[in-house]
């Protein structure tokens, strides 16, 4: 783990911090904290069309080979950057961070990477070994069972209804319910199985976290309000759920976890708390932290109390509402809800103080559409098309074929 390495990465103001996954707009968010608290920040993406590029935030910004198809090229460029730029702290922000940790030793001892052992990343990013691993911690865990063909789909012995989701996946994408006795016909993947999980009915929640060798810097909790199908939160607000957080830090207490993590919980009532998935990674709850918070503090300094965003601090991703948030609202029957939300929330994108990047959406989405009907896939997979991580090994990646960054 290449924080252990050092107790502190200092919290000197100008110390100069680079981040990955600069399209994501929690990358904008976390870029505008640091710059606030007065550090240099740099951007690294795989293509020059991002959010990030149009931030004042952002001091320069770098062009990368895709961590999914060109991973050594990938690290060889984050490493070059860290080395001429002279850059302190390294901070991934989406799924790129499971090919970044397999180069951890290649980067200059004066530069932080703000990750977990790709062993542990991997784990907690796979379904069907989280899964396995909160229950040997004493976790509850929804019943689940690995499926990796046809036949043992047939067979399964899972009472209706359930859910069937890859090992790797995200944003709830490939998600199925099951309803009916008869088993679904489907191509399993045996390098990234099925599994089939209970249908837990419930309050569901997200949570967000930095934690230090264990310990826990800084905490948010939020209910899954609007959303995308059902799943990713489109719109978010911080509440206290104490249960949520002595569960997030007896786990990464176990775990001795450094780095962003993220977890999505349901609370079955009468029955108890589940955690159903873990990010080890960036996630939006970063949307909820202010200036005020000082967010990079929880980054720096690994000793400080664990710091939270003020409750009833709200955001919302206002495209993703007009895009995708009011279908769930209707099949919800929650439509007033949902308009009160879209018109009294702030956006995550619009701040007066970098105005630019909300300036630039119009542009943004138009070449985000291209590449949907170039890839023939959806928005949200063509989002992260070229950063997905699928378990793959550094040398499996090397041998598809590479186009080069735009």
């Amino acid at each position: 783990m290449r924080l252990e390495k050092r107790n502190a990465v200092g919290s000197a103001i100008n110390k100069k911090i680079l981040l990955t996954g600069a399209r994501s707009l929690f990358t904008l968010d976390l870029a505008r904290r640091f710059h606030e608290r007065g550090y240099t920040v740099f951007a690294a993406e795989t293509s020059p069309f991002h959010v990030c590029r149009f931030s004042n935030a952002i001091s320069k910004h770098f062009i990368i080979p895709s961590p999914r198809f060109h991973s050594e090229g990938f690290i060889q460029a984050l490493v070059k950057i860290t080395e001429d730029e002279k850059i302190d702290l390294l901070i991934p922000s989406f799924e790129e961070i499971f090919c970044l940790s397999q180069g951890l030793n290649r980067f200059p001892d004066s530069c932080t990477v703000f990750c977990s052992s790709y062993q542990t990343l991997d784990m907690l990013h796979n379904k069907w070994h989280f899964n396995k691993k909160i229950e040997r911690l004493g976790f509850a865990t929804p019943k689940s069972i690995l499926i990796k063909s046809q036949e043992e789909l047939d067979k399964l012995e899972l009472k209706t209804p359930y859910i069937l989701k890859p090992c790797y996946s995200r944003a709830a994408q490939s998600i199925l319910k099951v309803t009916s006795n008869r088993p679904p016909k489907l191509e399993i993947d045996p390098r990234n199985p099925l599994v089939a999980q209970e249908w837990l009915q419930g309050t569901k929640y997200c949570s967000y976290s930095i934690s230090h060798q264990g310990k826990l810097t800084t905490h948010l909790t939020y209910p899954l309000d609007c959303s995308l199908d059902g799943h990713s939160c489109l719109n978010f607000e911080s509440i206290a759920h104490p249960k949520i957080q002595e569960w997030v830090e007896s786990f990464v207490e176990k775990e001795n976890f450094t780095g962003q993590i993220a977890f999505d919980f349901i609370e079955v009532e009468s029955d108890g708390l589940y955690s159903i998935e873990c990010n080890p990674r960036g996630t939006s709850g970063l949307h909820l932290y202010r200036k005020s918070d000082n967010l990079p503090e929880a980054f720096m300094n690994p000793d400080m109390p664990t710091m939270y965003p003020e409750l009833g601090s709200a955001k919302q991703i206002r495209w993703g509402m007009v895009l995708y948030g009011w279908k769930s609202a209707l099949s919800n029957r929650t439509l007033f809800h949902f308009i009160k939300k879209l018109f009294t929330v702030r956006d995550v994108i619009f701040s007066l103080n970098d105005i630019r990047p909300s300036l630039f959406q119009p542009i943004l989405f138009s070449v985000y559409l291209f590449k949907c009907l170039q890839l023939r896939i959806r928005l949200p997979a063509m989002f992260t098309f070229d950063i997905d991580w699928n378990g793959q090994t550094l040398t499996e990646l090397d041998q598809l074929p590479y186009e080069k960054s735009e």
